[in-house]
C-alpha cells in the first residue's frame, strides 16, 4: 500500500514540475501524448460530471500512450496506470479526486474551483463561488475544489479541505475562505515586517513571528468537534497524501479544459471568462 501511494505522490510531483509550477500554464505538450493529441478516452464534448468518480467508473487521462506502448503493455499482460487505480486503494479516494464541499455529488450541476493558493486573486474568486452557493441548494448544483499551488504548502493547505469534506461535513467551505484570507494576510505582514514575503514552501514558511502556530495546525483546534493535539500529526500526514492525488486531478482538468492558468472556475463544462456570483448563477440556467 505504501508503494502504491509513493507512486502516485511521484506522479504528482512531476506533473507539477511540468504543469503549472511557475508556468501559468497547466500542462505542458509533454503531458499529451505522441504528436500532441490526447488519449483516445477523452475525445468527447466535455461538460459536467466528466471528472466526477461518483458518476464514471473510468475517469479521462490526459496522459496518452503511444501505439507503441499501448502494445508493449497489453504484450505484458497490462495497460496504462490510471489515477482511480492508484488511488483507490485508499477509503476516501473518491474525495481526493473529486472533493465536494458543497452539494450532493450527484447533483445535475457542478461547479469546478481552481485554486492557486500562491495567486491572491484565489481568495476573491472562491468568495464569489461561496456567495453564488447562498442562492443555491445542495440537490440543484455542487462544488468541487482542485488546487495546484506554485508554492507547495498549498498542497498541505488543500489535503485538509479534502479531510474536512468528509470529516467534518459542512466545514471545508469555512476553512477554504480562512486559508486563503490567511494565506494573503500572512504574505502582505511580512512584506510590511520584513520588506518581502517568502515563499511558503512549507507551513513554517507562512508565519511572520517564530512563536507563530502554523496555518492548518491553527485551524485543527477551531473545528467542531477540534482535532486532539495526539493526532495532529496523523492529520497533517494525510493532508500531504491528499493534496498531491488532488493536484494531479488539478492538472488533467486544466488540461482537458483547456485552462490556460490557475484560479479558475468551470461551470457545467465552461470555463468562466470573468467569475463572479453572478456570473456563476448564470452558467448553471
Amino acid at each position: 500500500m505504501r508503494c502504491r501511494l509513493m507512486q502516485t505522490v511521484l506522479i504528482a510531483v512531476c506533473l507539477t514540475g511540468c504543469g503549472a509550477a511557475g508556468t501559468g500554464q497547466p500542462l505542458s505538450k509533454a503531458d499529451t501524448d505522441v504528436g500532441g493529441k490526447v488519449s483516445a478516452d477523452v475525445r468527447s464534448t466535455g461538460g459536467a460530471n466528466v471528472f466526477n468518480p461518483y458518476m464514471h467508473e473510468r475517469l479521462p487521462s490526459m496522459r496518452g500512450q503511444s501505439a507503441e506502448n499501448e502494445l508493449m503493455l497489453k504484450q505484458m499482460g497490462s495497460d496504462m496506470q490510471r489515477i482511480e487505480g492508484e488511488a483507490a486503494h485508499r477509503p476516501h479516494w473518491r474525495q481526493e479526486l473529486y472533493p465536494v464541499v458543497f452539494g450532493d455529488p450527484k447533483s445535475p450541476h457542478e461547479i469546478l474551483v481552481l485554486l492557486d493558493f500562491a495567486d491572491p486573486r484565489s481568495e476573491k474568486i472562491w468568495q464569489a463561488v461561496v456567495e453564488a452557493s447562498r442562492s443555491l441548494t445542495a440537490s440543484q448544483a455542487k462544488i468541487a475544489v482542485f488546487a495546484n499551488s506554485r508554492e507547495n504548502y498549498g498542497t498541505d493547505l488543500m489535503g485538509l479541505a479534502i479531510w474536512l469534506a468528509y470529516s467534518r461535513p459542512g466545514q471545508a467551505v469555512p476553512y477554504l475562505s480562512h486559508a486563503l484570507s490567511r494565506w494573503n494576510a500572512i504574505k502582505a505582514e511580512q512584506k510590511r515586517v520584513k520588506g518581502r514575503a517568502a515563499s511558503f514552501t512549507n507551513e513554517y514558511d507562512a508565519t511572520v513571528n517564530p512563536s507563530d502556530y502554523p496555518l492548518h495546525y491553527h485551524y485543527l483546534a477551531t473545528l467542531r468537534p477540534p482535532v486532539p493535539q495526539s493526532e495532529e500529526p496523523v492529520v497533517a500526514r494525510y493532508c500531504y497524501d491528499a493534496g498531491n492525488v488532488n493536484m494531479y486531478q488539478t492538472v488533467q482538468i486544466s488540461s482537458y479544459y483547456k485552462v490556460g492558468s490557475l484560479p479558475a472556475v468551470i461551470v457545467d463544462g465552461r470555463v468562466l471568462s470573468s467569475v463572479s456570483a453572478g456570473s456563476v448563477l448564470d452558467a448553471l440556467k
